[in-house]
């Protein structure tokens, strides 16, 4: 059966829309994943409660992207219908709804007073119910819109820790203190089962059916009943570590906590092995019918090709921390640096070698860093710490530095350095030894520099946001003071004469300024020429100009929740790092290299990859089709060519040949029929499957044009609205994702 995921759709049929920020640090060392939702092999979402955010990926794992972050009540719990349409609850009565994976929420209708909203489950899209950390159950009828109080008959001191339902009215909760309730009403009422034969917390439960259940929870412990919760039998366990989530496929079971321990059962849950995934708790697990498992590691992702048999890192989190500076060797190696404070609870350094695009912890940060072109460079923090590198921070060697809060650096070769700071004790101090002593050149009492930047080995300038202005001559021997400038946080220099401050630029290489409208708050500005350059703001809006900062217009948006302490232009891209150890990557202009964009099939359709306008082309024949996905109903040799929204021609893709009318490559037949194909004003989907699913039909654009949920083994579509032409079906069941073609005449 084919699997395609309309969230892969809908990326490659973006248009040439706006340019946005992408979030390329979304895990971070203080991550927990409280649930993990699967939804097939590939899309899965993952509520992190302490970083206060919903993260979602589409490969399986691999790759994370953060479509919602809420500081105030952070989500515990996730729930998915479909790929894009889902619920999360969480603190003091969260609950929000999407129906586009998150990009955007709604906030639902709850009964106040009930604590934090620990666990959700929905039995189909409209009917579910939430589990409270107070003891609570409250009902859902219309999708999570709004929400009832239910009568549990538990002390508020009686926390819900999961909850599940076979039918509309059989479900069942485990609780705090030792118990598992049940209802027969649809949750209206509720009764506690057992008792059970030891003392524990049952984490997470999971029912086969309405007589077959298991649990897990503190000390290792595995309870299991066959009659629907009457008696519980204590089942042998191979760990005596707590077990806080548990995963289930067929008869396949995963349950992950304290530790690293990870227990697995082949057999329904009767008899448990054990294995030992690393040495941090697990919060989370999750498995897809076809195999695939993710492990919600605090700070980290794990995922399972098999089963739960093996787990292997995918993503490892990033520091979680305070980003103040950010420096480049080249178009691919640079680190920012960040410290402890509020906002950040670590002091860290973050390393790329791929331009920003992903990022690794290197090792302890500090507010101030700079890299040369050959890798020598430096960094400095709080009380003078300072190390310096020449591999650009592949390896670092600490040094001494000056007693001073260190907030930029700038280094010459592995040998000499400047450092600069403050308040106490602050200005310049300069190096000619690697650190081992220091010269304090610029000492005019508690003064503060923000930013250094020098055009050579002897012409620099420093800045501060107090108006504390200077510059050198001499290779920061000496140092003079510039009048008539407000300062900033933040100094560039094209050449010798060409510069720019905040609100500021020279033409004669600082010995006069003359005002510029850059926009406020700006942060860090860089230029490509005379003309041309950017500016960011502290809250992530990017500004253009190309009249040398007279005038500007934005280009990226500002980013919510984000405090951005310094960003650099990469090849065409805006890095920009933030508070929580954010880094942020964005577009502006055309990347030196060109990208070559890469075509796939999808049912006798070609889609290419690539943000923009599509140009196709069959044996060197110009097409008329400028979408992402085209049919490919003639014999022939595709390419095709992406035009971005700024204009950046990519190369043309590698050819695809296709022969027959179809595709080169195999393609395995859908599961379903599409009765009659080609159609008109109706058509019936006939399935071998009986359960419930959602039906999505895809123009050539892959633009959802119809959806519908479907509950049995067919279902009538109403097409009489759609154009004729070639369209994809999509159907998205428990049990896997399937994929057809349908001719509309």
């Amino acid at each position: 059966m084919r699997t395609l995921p309309t969230l892969l759709l809908t990326a490659i049929a973006i248009g040439a829309a706006a340019q946005q920020w992408e979030l390329t640090t979304p895990i971070k060392t203080r991550s927990e994943f409280h649930q993990i939702h699967m939804v097939n092999d590939l899309v899965a979402y993952a509520a992190d409660r302490p970083m206060g955010s919903i993260v979602r990926t589409t490969d399986g794992g691999h790759n994370w992207t953060r479509p919602y972050q809420n500081h105030f009540n952070d989500p515990m719990a996730v729930f998915m219908w479909d790929e894009l349409r889902g619920i999360a609850t969480g603190e003091l009565g969260l609950v929000v709804l999407t129906t586009d994976g998150f990009a955007t929420t709604t906030t639902a209708t709850t009964t106040p007073g009930n604590g934090n909203y620990r666990c959700v489950f929905f039995l189909n899209d409209t009917l579910g119910w939430i589990g409270t950390e107070t003891g609570r159950i409250l009902r859902s009828t219309d999708g999570g819109a709004n929400w009832a109080l239910m009568e549990s008959g538990l002390a508020a001191s009686n926390y819900i820790t999961d909850i599940q339902f076979l039918d509309p009215d059989t479900g069942y909760a485990s609780c705090l203190s030792s118990r598992v309730i049940k209802t027969t009403d649809g949750g209206f009422t509720w009764q506690v089962v057992g008792p059970l034969e030891i003392q524990m917390v049952v984490h997470d439960i999971h029912f086969f059916d309405t007589q077959t259940g298991v649990g897990v929870g503190t000390t290792g412990n595995v309870i299991r009943t066959t009659d629907g919760g009457t008696t519980w039998d204590s089942i042998p366990s191979p760990t005596t570590y707590s077990m806080f989530d548990l995963a289930v496929q067929g008869n396949t079971l995963v349950a992950c906590g304290a530790w690293g321990r990870v227990m697995r059962s082949t057999d329904a849950g009767l008899t448990w092995s054990v294995q030992q995934v690393g040495n941090t708790d697990h919060q989370s697990v999750a498995l897809s019918p076809g195999g695939r498992g993710i492990l919600g590691t605090d700070g980290r992702i794990q995922c399972s090709n098999d089963m739960g048999v093996t787990w292997s890192i995918t993503n490892e989190g990033t520091w979680h921390t305070v980003l103040n500076k950010v420096a480049f060797q080249n178009d691919q190696v640079g680190v920012a640096v960040g410290w402890l404070t509020s906002g950040g609870l670590e002091s860290g350094l973050l390393r790329t070698t791929d331009g920003g695009r992903h990022w690794a912890k290197a090792d302890g940060g500090g507010l101030g860093v700079h890299l040369t072109p050959t890798g020598a460079g430096c960094l400095g923090g709080g009380s003078g710490s300072f190390a310096k590198t020449t591999d650009g921070f592949a390896t670092r060697t600490p040094a001494n530095g000056p007693n001073v809060a260190i907030r930029c650096t700038w280094s010459f070769d592995a040998l000499t350095h400047i450092v600069a700071g403050g308040a106490v004790y602050g200005g310049i101090y300069r190096t000619a030894n690697g650190g081992a002593t220091w010269t304090h050149v610029l000492d005019v009492g508690n003064i503060t520099i923000n930013d250094l930047w020098f055009v050579n080995d002897l012409k620099g300038y420093a800045v501060g946001v107090y108006g504390d202005n200077y510059r050198t001559m001499d290779g920061g021997l000496t140092w003079q003071p510039m009048t008539g400038t407000p300062g900033g946080h933040t100094v560039f220099f094209l050449d010798t004469l060409h510069g720019w401050m905040r609100n500021f630029r020279t033409m004669d290489g600082g010995d006069t300024w003359i005002p510029i409208n850059s926009p406020q708050g700006t942060v860090s500005m860089f230029f490509n020429n005379v003309d041309t350059g950017y500016a960011v703001t502290g809250g992530g809006q990017t500004e253009r100009t190309t009249d040398g900062g007279l005038t500007w217009s934005t280009v990226l948006p500002n980013i919510t929740n984000a405090q951005i302490g310094d960003a650099a232009y990469v090849d065409g891209y805006i890095v920009a790092v933030s508070r929580w150890g954010d880094i942020y990557r964005g577009q502006v202009a055309c990347p030196l290299a060109a990208f070559t964009p890469e075509i796939t099939d999808q049912v006798d359709m070609l889609c290419a990859s690539g943000i923009g306008s599509f140009q196709w082309y069959r044996d060197g024949e110009l097409l008329a089709d400028t979408t992402a996905c085209i049919a490919a109903l003639e014999e022939g040799s595709y390419t095709v060519v992406v035009t971005d929204g700024l204009g950046c021609v990519s190369n043309t893709s590698a050819p695809v040949q296709v022969i027959h009318t179809g595709l080169a490559n195999t393609v395995a037949e859908p599961s379903f029929r599409l009765v009659p194909n080609p159609a008109s004003g109706q058509v019936q989907v006939e399935r071998a499957e009986g359960t419930s699913a959602w039906i999505t039909v895809l123009d050539v654009q892959g633009r959802a044009v119809l959806e519908t949920p479907i509950t049995g083994p067919s279902a009538m579509l109403n097409i009489s609205g759609l154009k004729s032409g070639v369209y994809v079906v999509w159907i998205a069941a428990p049990e896997a994702v399937d994929v057809g073609r349908l001719v509309v005449e």
